[in-house]
Order: structure tokens, then C-alpha cells, then sequence
């Protein structure tokens, strides 16, 4: 019984696990097995496009309100350079800028507003049509007080600026023949698509706002059926159906 001993089968086993790596060595030699280390196919192109600079989430964001930050502060600087610095040091004026979002189609979509504050309800508002970072120098000189004004602003005198402007003369009144008489119920465009209409009353022909330019008139006023619009009361600013209809 002396040894050494061998299982039953064992010399068998080894011979084949012998083979098996020779076999794989051979392979690999000959270039038919891919060396574990290497990355090919799809593997290798998430890796080529995982490849840096890497930006981490919210960066380019942080960086845009970071460049907001930085314009608004540069803005604000301008306003009190143009101020009493006596006044801003004790905070008896203070300058707010901000950005609003602008719901008027006619106007830029956003726009930067300066708030000059003095006590007793002093000051003025004045907006810029731009973003903040697109502000100028010299659209804060255009639209400054004199220095007359700001020492009212500190004497508490409540002075309005700028100066409400002069209401422009109203100019001859259209004599065209209108569409719909005074009473005539109508349909008017207030908004986009079919639910876009609204009707009401034709009130006034050849309506005008008081600071409109000399000789601007609406063709017609109308009083609204609605009664969640504020007074109801609207223009046309056109006599043709895209704009008003019969109802």
C-alpha cells in the first residue's frame, strides 16, 4: 500500500487539462483568441465615447446663473455710480435689478428693470429690453434722473420720473364706412385656434387710446359677453373677419 497514491481517473484528468492549456496557448499564438486585457466592438466604443473632459450634471446651469449673478451685480454697480455715494452707503437708496419675462409680442421677451427706492416711496422703475448680461453702460446713462431729481427722491419729495409723457394730439377721426353698426353683436378674435373667439357688442366706432400716436384709430370698441376679462372692454384693430365677425 505504499504511495504515492492516485484517485481513480485523476491521470486521466490531468492529461486533458493538459491538453486544454496547450491547446489555448497554440490559440493564442496563432492569434485566434482575444487576450483578455484588450476591448473590442461595442465595449470599446462606450469607453472611446465615455472619454473626458467630464461635466458634472447642473454644471452648465450653475454656470449660466453664475454668469447671471456677475452680470446683475455689474449693472447694479453702474446705478450707483450714478448715485450720491452718500446715499448708497447708508442704504438711504437702494438699487434692485432683476429680469421679468415680458408677455407683450411687441416687446423683447425678457427685459432687465432697475429699481431706484428712496424712503416714502421715492424713486423710479425703468426697464431695459434685453437680458441682463446684454445691458450696456449706456443704457443706464440714457436712462439716469438728473441730479435734481434724486435730491427730491432724498427730501422725500414724491417727483415722477421720467416725465409722464404728453398725450399726443388724437388727429382727424376715419370717416370709412364700417362693417357692423353700433349694437351689432359680433365675434372677436381674443386668442389662437377655434376656441380663440369671443363674443360681444360693438360699442364705438373709430375707438382711440389716449397716448396712441396722432391719427391711430381702432375701427371698433366692443363690450365682451364675458365678464373674466377685466372691464370686457376691447378693440379691433382691423374691419375684417380674421379679426371681427358677425356672431
Amino acid at each position: 500500500m505504499a504511495g504515492p497514491f492516485t484517485l481513480p481517473g485523476s491521470a486521466e484528468d490531468a492529461a486533458a487539462k493538459a491538453k486544454r492549456t496547450a491547446t489555448v496557448r497554440d490559440a493564442r499564438t496563432q492569434g485566434r483568441v482575444r487576450p483578455k486585457s484588450r476591448v473590442y466592438g461595442v465595449g470599446a466604443a462606450r469607453l472611446c465615447a465615455m472619454a473626458g473632459p467630464f461635466t458634472l450634471p447642473g454644471s452648465a446651469e450653475d454656470a449660466a446663473a453664475k454668469a447671471k449673478r456677475t452680470a446683475t451685480v455689474r449693472v447694479k454697480e453702474w446705478v450707483e455710480a450714478r448715485l450720491p455715494l452718500e446715499h448708497v452707503q447708508t442704504r438711504e437708496c437702494v438699487v434692485d435689478v432683476s429680469e421679468v419675462q415680458c408677455g407683450d409680442p411687441n416687446c423683447a421677451p425678457i427685459d432687465t428693470v432697475v429699481r431706484i427706492i428712496y424712503g416714502a416711496g421715492c424713486g423710479t422703475v425703468f426697464g431695459i429690453p434685453c437680458e441682463v448680461h446684454e445691458v450696456e453702460e449706456g443704457d443706464i446713462d440714457s436712462q439716469m434722473p438728473p441730479d435734481e431729481i434724486i435730491q427730491q427722491w432724498a427730501a422725500g419729495e414724491q417727483v415722477v420720473w421720467p416725465p409722464e409723457p404728453e398725450t399726443p394730439e388724437p388727429g382727424p377721426v376715419p370717416t370709412d364706412a364700417l362693417r357692423f353698426d353700433v349694437g351689432t353683436k359680433v365675434a372677436c378674435r381674443i386668442g389662437p385656434g377655434p376656441e380663440g373667439w369671443a363674443t360681444g357688442t360693438v360699442v364705438a366706432h373709430w375707438y382711440r387710446g389716449e397716448s396712441w400716436p396722432t391719427g391711430q384709430y381702432a375701427p371698433y370698441q366692443i363690450q365682451l359677453d364675458r365678464t373674466d376679462m377685466g372691464s370686457g372692454l376691447i378693440f379691433a384693430p382691423y374691419d375684417e373677419d380674421t379679426c371681427i365677425k358677425a356672431a
